[in-house]
């Protein structure tokens, strides 16, 4: 995170201000275009999610509104605004206590301390009397209380308050961050990066969400809505854009396209706009059919006066607004397909636990404590609950990779599990696609597996390459793939949307809505977790309390609020 202060004087409180513009920006990296004809303004108080498949240059568009880093255009920034940035990589020193860790001041007071240093060492020259001195030392003080305000005589005091409303207070202070999970380093960085947002009015913040629980990215939606400033949020976590943002921009084929209200909203919007600009290009592909006719039956006719000028203009302006619909046609990209289909030769009853216990040498609580489970026929199970609880582990045991160190774990005959690991630990890392889908599959011929590799949406150069080499949403496109060609009919799945873009998430949430067989997941996405489950278990210090419905009906009932009607939209 890093703030900029700009000198010059705020406009009043209670007046809606225009903090950013944006006119006509490109911004491109070498030969390769990757942002053009950007425009947008931010006001004071906007909450705006920046959309957009993987690549699309969502966090370029952040780096350059911020940085004021265009090629061609203007980025104006209101004078006397000072801005923040979280990226989506934690500024974290592992082999620091956390004593340590929560007193070292992130970047958002670099500059404050930069420029009050500077005015320091002019204040102890004699000479800096001799000129026009007050206003600089008026400068000094407004910086002192703008550093005080912000926390900087005491980042670690007030980290410490954010890191108890964490629940990360119980771990004592000299305990060396490498010891913590990653879950608990994401929340140690959130904690110190957030002091310091005292008087900013402008917040990017780049993929927040990033390896926090469900339980801290609530926290922190509840932290971004009381914010008073504007906030440019690049995100995939749609229930977290849902939540928070009042608008959204789209990044499709260079362009930002904008869009108002939440992820909900901008979706609607998107399909009603994308089946309107459809018809309009039909419309006027039909009239310049029609004027290109009468245009010719013109000239048989030997017509020549100024209705056949009027014609040829009328046929100009309907091809420059042909053009410009088709500019607003978002790009086509090749779509994942996946269609996940059960074997038919489970019982109703597929699993069951009784009596079902747990614990690890060195963890106080268990894991399971005397917990009795059902899987049934067409269950489709979500685990939450707090990082460390437990909910991987759970599946293991289900999967009967990790022994009950009491109780009884029945599957059914004629069960089969296929199991989604969240590092993908199911794939062999020194084959390439092609050879661990041969691995899997020698029935099938080259042309099979590389037709199946195509509809994941593998090019020639990927299927060649080692998995070790590949992305993590490649790796876990090749592990869906696995699932697909495998006979199943209980799947187990971990945490199955990390590193897939948007397209493909909705892609893996219709496949599983029309799987026929049961299927366990552990996930952080709420969104995921709404569109796909029927019951959630949740995990709290060994114990299991079961919530029919979806994530939405599991939060509500939590409240003792009544599940929601079918027309009906959530404002939890």
């Amino acid at each position: 995170m890093f703030i900029n202060q700009l000198s010059a004087d705020r406009l009043g409180d209670n007046m809606v201000r225009e903090l950013i513009t944006v006119e006509g920006v490109d911004r491109s990296f070498g030969p390769v275009d990757v942002l053009k004809d950007i425009n947008m303004i931010v006001n004071d108080g906007d909450r705006i999610g920046i959309v957009g498949h993987n690549g699309a240059g969502k966090t370029t568009l952040l780096n350059t509104i911020s940085e004021q880093k265009q090629d061609v255009g203007d980025i104006d920034f209101a004078p006397g605004i000072r801005l923040a940035y979280l990226t989506q990589i934690r500024d974290i020193d592992s082999n620091s206590t956390i004593e340590e860790e929560l007193g070292r001041k992130g970047r958002q007071f670099q500059e404050l301390e930069e420029e009050i240093a500077a005015i320091e060492t002019q204040m102890v020259d004699p000479s800096f009397y001799d000129g026009d001195w007050e206003p600089i030392i008026e400068r000094y003080s407004e910086l002192q209380q703008m550093l005080a305000s912000s926390g900087g005589g005491n980042v670690a005091g007030i980290a410490k308050g954010i890191l108890e409303e964490l629940g990360l207070d119980k771990h004592p202070m000299d305990m060396t961050v490498s010891s913590m999970s990653g879950g608990e380093k994401a929340k140690l960085a959130l904690a110190r990066q957030l002091v310091g947002l005292a008087g900013v009015d402008v917040m990017f913040l780049d993929e927040p969400t990033n390896h926090l629980d469900i339980q801290t990215t609530e926290w922190l939606e509840a932290f971004l809505k009381e914010f008073q400033g504007a906030q440019l949020i690049v995100s995939h976590d749609r229930y977290f854009l849902d939540q928070v943002c009042t608008r959204i921009i789209e990044v499709d084929n260079l362009r930002a396209w904008p869009w108002k209200g939440n992820y909900s909203q901008f979706i609607k919007q998107k399909i009603a706009t994308e089946a309107s600009l459809a018809d309009r290009i039909k419309t006027v592909e039909k009239k310049i059919q029609s004027t290109m006719g009468a245009l010719q039956q013109m000239k048989r006719a030997n017509k020549y006066d100024k209705s056949i000028s009027a014609k040829h203009k009328m046929i100009e302006r309907l091809q420059q607004e042909q053009k410009a619909l088709r500019n607003r046609v978002p790009k086509k990209r090749k779509p994942l397909i996946l269609n996940l289909e059960a074997t038919d030769k489970a019982s109703m009853d597929v699993l069951h636990i009784e009596g079902g216990s747990k614990r690890f040498e060195g963890l106080e609580r268990p894991i399971l404590d005397n917990q009795d489970l059902e899987i049934r026929k067409g269950d489709r199970i979500g685990i939450v609950g707090g990082n460390g609880q437990g909910k991987t582990t759970l599946l293991k045991m289900i999967n009967g990779d990790l022994k009950l160190d009491s109780g009884v774990r029945d599957l059914a005959p004629g069960c089969q599990i296929g199991y989604f690991h969240q590092d993908h630990a199911t794939l062999d890392f020194n084959l390439n696609p092609v050879e661990q889908i041969e691995v899997l599959r020698p029935d099938f011929q080259y042309g099979d597996i590389r037709a199946a590799l195509g509809r994941f949406q593998f090019s020639s150069d990927q299927v060649t390459s080692k998995l070790s080499q590949l992305s993590g949403g490649e790796r876990a496109r090749v592990a869906l793939l696995k699932l697909l060609l495998e006979e199943n009919n209980l799947l187990l799945m971990d945490e199955p949307t990390n590193h897939l873009d948007m397209d493909s998430k909705d892609t893996l949430e219709e496949a599983l809505i029309g799987y026929e067989g049961s299927l366990v997941t552990v996930s952080h996405d709420r969104w995921f977790l709404d569109q796909v489950v029927n019951r959630i278990w949740e995990l709290q210090d060994g114990v299991i309390t079961t919530y029919y419905g979806n994530y939405t009906d599991y939060i509500r009932a939590k409240k003792g609020l009544p599940p929601l009607g079918e027309d009906e939209i959530s404002e939890i």
